[in-house]
Order: structure tokens, then sequence, then C-alpha cells
């Protein structure tokens, strides 16, 4: 993930507030060490976060977000690990992004009666084809519609449906034997 969300996508270590600068003079943060990071991954790389993130980065992550809302839930942990293992596996394409991986995770486990409201607080749905931030309209109906904020296709399109079509695809694939996905679908199609 990126931008406030953001954290190191190869082991999903917290990133420094302050700005350090890479070679070319970019500005990165530093990936710093925490409880949740093994002591043999190196520590100290720049980054601002990805788009795409590692299997374990995004599990790390979980744990560290789960525990500022709550104490720690071993088995909450031991299942998203395996949905996560599941999701990844899955994924290709946009499909692949982190946020899409984030809310099909949060869609498993609120299926399998875990507590995971909290998710919504660690991630931001962005458009789906130049992963920018979204402008959102609420109109007179109630509807509310997601624009991307460069407009980069054009049309001004809301994007909130082909997010959600991503998002049930993916979790089709990932969990195709669960009748859950099936009725996924139907709702979001």
């Amino acid at each position: 993930m990126i931008e406030e969300d953001a954290f190191c996508p190869k082991t999903g270590a917290p990133l420094s507030e302050q700005t350090e600068y890479d070679g070319q003079g970019y500005p990165r943060h530093v990936a710093l060490p925490d409880e949740f990071i093994a002591e043999s991954e190196p520590l100290g790389e720049l980054t601002n976060g990805a788009v795409t993130s590692s299997k374990a980065a995004l599990f790390n992550h979980f744990r560290r977000c789960h525990q500022r809302h709550t104490e720690a839930n071993d088995r909450l942990y031991r299942k998203a690990a395996l949905e996560l293992r599941r999701l990844k596996r899955a994924a290709e394409g946009r499909a692949n992004w982190d946020v899409h991986v984030w809310y099909a995770l949060q869609r498993r486990l609120d299926g399998k009666g875990f507590d995971v409201e909290w998710m919504h607080a660690h991630a931001e749905l962005r458009c789906p084809h130049c992963h920018g931030r979204l402008k959102y309209e609420l109109y007179d109906n109630g509807d509310v519609y997601a624009l991307c904020g460069t407009n980069c296709t054009g049309d001004k399109a809301d994007q909130l449906e082909t997010i959600r079509e991503t998002i049930a695809a993916l979790y089709s694939r990932s969990f195709a034997d669960s009748v859950d996905a099936d009725a996924l679908l139907r709702f979001h199609t």
C-alpha cells in the first residue's frame, strides 16, 4: 500500500515518518524494526510502500493493524495467513494490488465470523486503472460514486463497480470451493 497506509512491501515493516533521500535524490522512508519482522530480515530499506506487496508483508501489516484495535488473536492470524496464501496464489494483474487483496481478505474473514470491520481504517480504495485517489460524490438518490481524481479514463466514470468486480473475481478464484464466492459474485455483478 502507499501514502498513509504504506509499509515495506517486502517485510511489512512500518515506515519512518522522516523522509530520507535515495541515491537519485528521491524522497523515501526507512523500514523500521518491529516485533513482527524476523531478525534475519534486512532493515533500513528505503521505500514509499508499493501497490503490490508480498504475502508476508501483508500478513505482518494485518497483525500490526489488528493489534492497534484489540488484543492479539492467534486463531484470527492463522486463518488470515491461510486465506492470504489462497488470495495471493490466485491474484494476477490488478487483482494482486494490496487494496484488492485486503478487501477480499476482509470479506473472507467476515464470512468466517471474525470481527474485521477495523480493516477499513487501514486501506483506501484507489482508481482501478491508475491507482490514483478517488473523489466521492453523493447523488440526490443516495448513491455514492467514486471518480478517479485525475479522470485517467477520460469518461468521468464511477469506479466502484470495477473495484467490486475485481475483488469479487479474486474472491471467486481464491475460494471457488466456497458457496460464499458464488453469492459474492451475484451480489456485485
